[in-house]
Parts: structure tokens; C-alpha cells; sequence
């Protein structure tokens, strides 16, 4: 009999998930987001890991600059998200196109 996993692409089964971040991305919670993304990078082995940020109700903006600095990809970012990135200027580094707040 031979290996029903012979032939299946190991880097689809071994795709490690996207973290999640905290609820509150304040300045008091930048250092631990600085440890999460090292973490996540370590974790999936890639310099641009994907973090989960559809839990995410408040976004400071050192935390913003840290996501922006980290390169690593938002999934689902939620309207808090998409809203502070547009406020900043850099929606345009979201994976979606983001309306500025004057534009909505």
C-alpha cells in the first residue's frame, strides 16, 4: 500500500497559523507586540509572518509604526485597524484598499 501523504505538498499541511494580536494595541502594549512579532517570526520561520488583527479594537500609533516597520502581512483586519492605518496615511500597505475617513 503506498503513503496517502506521498505526493501532498508538506508545506500546505505544515502552513503555520497567523497569530493573534491583542485587543489593545496602546503605547503600554507596544513592547509585548515587539515580543509577538519576533515570536511569530521565529514561529513561522519568515521575516514577514501573517498576524491575525480581527480582534484588534484599538490601534496607538507606535504600535501602528511597529506593524508598519514589522512588514508582516494583517489578515482580516478590522475596522479599527483599516481606520488607523488610514489616519496615517499607509492603508495602502493593507492587503484590501481602505477609504480614508473623509472619503466614507
Amino acid at each position: 500500500m503506498s503513503d496517502p501523504q506521498q505526493g501532498a505538498d508538506p508545506s500546505v499541511a505544515d502552513a503555520p497559523a497567523s497569530t493573534a494580536l491583542p485587543e489593545r494595541l496602546d503605547t503600554s502594549a507596544a513592547f509585548a507586540l515587539k515580543e509577538l512579532i519576533e515570536q511569530a517570526r521565529e514561529n513561522a520561520g519568515t521575516d514577514t509572518p501573517s498576524l491575525d488583527a480581527s480582534g484588534v479594537t484599538y490601534v496607538g500609533g507606535l504600535c501602528l509604526q511597529l506593524l508598519v516597520a514589522s512588514g508582516c502581512t494583517l489578515v482580516a483586519p478590522s475596522d479599527q485597524v483599516k481606520e488607523a492605518y488610514a489616519i496615517f496615511g499607509v492603508s495602502k500597505l493593507l492587503s484590501e484598499p481602505v477609504m480614508s475617513p473623509e472619503e466614507q
